[in-house]
């Protein structure tokens, strides 16, 4: 009866897709326009749901060809795959890199994308010529070339012929209108900035008049609060009680009357700093979280909590998680933010995150007794894994809330990346930060890396151009705008370093900060003006985020238990797509990157069940044991 109904649903899907093709490259191609928005999506949905349940390569004719048996994704087709610039223009060529898997190199391999009834096939290479950086590495590359019209475009690789094809795992990218770029703008909540009802009119003002486009906003930045908490304590130096800054700053931001142009407004939230205060000092008391919790702060190895002036939450608490996760839901649910954006997503330096409770869980994991040293291949290994299975979750959990959410992560970028290889850098060893594998796990939006160099020091130009080639060249299909430290530079410095980014292949920029501009004290009001008219003559809007208008894929989430007790490091995989991923400390796993299908479940090796993953959309389970 189900395999009926699943039939009967693909038969439907495909009249759809065929009344669908004429129109939906022309509604996409009006993104910006609500109507046109919604009829995008809807039209291009019926395209997903067609090419990642048949898995064919339609005929450049129309004619529609339907596969006999559901195609074979594999996750280990495409290692990874980036499309620079991650969201071309119109008018724009762009070149599609994949890292290809070892057992899948001599097949015949090709690049196919679909966009409405528009669909072609390019022929991959590892020849060093076709925008690869050398032939035989295992790293293929094809052009994507110039479009004449805004729309969303699917990809996938196909590596063998005729029935004998495998699938890699469906992505989604935009082609957008000309001049698109994000045009972002922190600001902190140390300073004057937002924090008075007049701070706040010329912040939004002054960021209107220079063509800014979003405004990251600091609301948490010590497990404090400049907005309406239920959770978390009043930020001290608000000092009119009744007054919201980010409710109002959104106001705003959001007002289009008078033909004023909308700005995105991200919710800017501290991870893991929680506390600023003297080492001689104790902790805060309630209701601040270490008043209530002082067990989940992090240690070092001689046991001290304050790194410098500083205390954090330990990563490898799972309540630590949990909790600013629901700090994050308090915000999702009850202001119209657009976006979320983590930062001190990462362990401090010099060796921290020796909580007991951190401690024990890594030895249960690791089979290991004894306290492991900071440089400890495992305990790296481990916490790197905290910060990542955060990320997944919070990503997961608040999407769920609010499709539209954009989650984006500030990327630290110390020092510079030797040989282009992320391992070998200070982010991964020292900050313990894996970003580029949350990029490549898709598990956020944006990642607004942090290029804060001096562009005087040639030493330190030469790392923001290393750190800006590899980020946009691992981009994963997601957007990596980078994040100027305008404090550091001139404002001639600081337009240099733009158009640095423009060349290669950027979709946007991002200013630190709004109160310190240059590093010669150029009166703010100067800045903008001179800034204005030099970076951003004309308005631009924001590139579009395809996998939130269609996502050919799914996500697949849930918990598992043993015996009632959440399940620490189980492996749950999908063998048929080749796809795995363990359990946090509260038992969560998730995918968020599942193609449209029926899938068996495994959970430590063992079958569990069945799942069906439909595009964009979330599909929950709890496994017991």
């Amino acid at each position: 009866m189900m395999e009926k109904r699943c039939l009967a649903f693909h038969q439907l899907a495909l009249k759809m897709y065929m009344i669908s093709q004429a129109d939906s490259a022309k509604a996409l191609a009006t993104a910006g326009k609500e109507k046109n928005v919604i009829k995008g999506i809807l039209t291009i949905l019926f395209s997903l749901i067609f090419l990642t349940t048949y898995g064919v390569n339609p005929p450049s004719s129309g004619a529609v060809a339907v596969a006999q048996k559901p195609p074979a994704f594999d996750a280990t087709l495409a290692e990874w795959m980036n499309l620079l610039p991650a969201a071309p223009s119109v008018g724009q060529n762009a070149v599609l890199t994949v890292k290809i898997g070892s057992t899948f190199r001599s097949l015949p391999l090709s690049a196919f994308f679909r966009s409405g009834e528009k669909s072609f096939s390019v022929t991959l290479n590892d020849d060093g010529a076709h925008g690869d950086e050398k032939p035989n590495d295992g790293i293929f590359s094809c052009s994507f070339p110039a479009q004449d019209m805004p729309g969303l475009w699917t990809c996938v690789i196909i590596a063998g012929s005729g029935v004998s094809q495998t699938f890699s795992i469906p992505q989604i990218f935009a082609v957008s209108a000309k001049g698109t770029e994000y045009r972002a703008l922190w600001a902190d909540s140390w300073n004057e900035g937002f924090l008075t009802r007049e701070q706040a009119q010329q912040f939004v003002r002054t960021a209107r008049e220079a063509n800014f486009n979003a405004l990251i906003i600091e609301i948490r930045k010590v497990g404090d609060a400049a907005y309406d908490s239920r959770i978390e304590p009043r930020a001290t130096n608000l000092k009119d009680p009744a007054f919201d800054p980010l409710k109002y700053v959104i106001s705003l931001a959001h007002d289009t009357t008078g033909g004023k142009k909308r700005l995105e407004v991200h919710a800017w939230v501290v991870v893991y700093r929680i506390y600023k205060g003297s080492p001689k000092l104790v902790f805060p008391k309630a209701p601040h979280i270490l008043g209530k919790h002082p067990e989940w702060a992090s240690k070092n190895l001689k046991g001290e909590f304050f790194d410098r002036d500083s205390v954090y939450l330990d990563p490898g608490v799972p309540a630590v998680s949990d909790y600013t996760i629901s700090v994050c839901t308090d915000i999702v649910t009850r202001y119209d933010v657009d976006g979320v954006n983590f930062d001190y997503i990462r362990y401090t330096q010099g060796g921290w995150g020796y909580n007991p409770i951190a401690l024990e869980r890594f030895r249960n994991l690791y089979n290991r007794k004894g306290t492991p040293e900071p440089t400890d291949p495992d305990w790296r290994a481990f916490q790197r894994e905290q910060v990542t299975q955060f990320l997944r979750k919070a990503y997961v959990k608040l999407t769920s809330i609010k499709p539209s959410l954009k989650v984006s992560v500030c990327t630290i970028g110390w020092g510079d990346i030797p040989a282009g290889d992320f391992s070998r850098t200070e982010a991964y060893s020292a900050g313990i930060q894996d970003s580029n594998e949350w990029q490549r796990q898709q598990i956020m939006d944006i990642n607004f890396r942090m290029g804060y160099k001096s562009q005087q020091d040639p030493k330190t130009k030469l790392q923001f151009l290393n750190w800006t080639r590899f980020v946009l060249g691992h981009q994963y299909f997601r957007l990596t705008p980078i994040g100027l430290g305008a404090y550091l530079n001139t404002l001639d410095d600081t337009l240099e370093q733009i158009g640095a980014a423009r060349k290669d292949g950027a979709n946007g920029v991002v200013l630190y900060c709004y109160r310190e501009t240059n590093k010669n004290k150029t009166p703010s009001a100067q800045f903008y003006q001179a800034f204005q008219k030099r970076a951003f003559p004309e308005w631009a809007d924001v590139p579009p985020l395809a996998w939130k208008l269609a996502n050919p894929n799914g996500t697949f989430a849930g918990t598992v238990t043993i015996s009632g007790r959440p399940a620490d490091g189980a492996l749950v995989s999908l063998p048929e797509c080749k796809l795995q991923t363990r359990t946090d400390g509260t038992g969560f796993f998730a995918f968020t990157n599942v193609p449209a299908g029926h899938y068996q479940v495994t959970v430590n090796g063992k079958p569990f069940g069945a799942c069906d993953i439909q595009p964009g959309r979330l599909t929950s389970v709890s496994v017991g044991l």
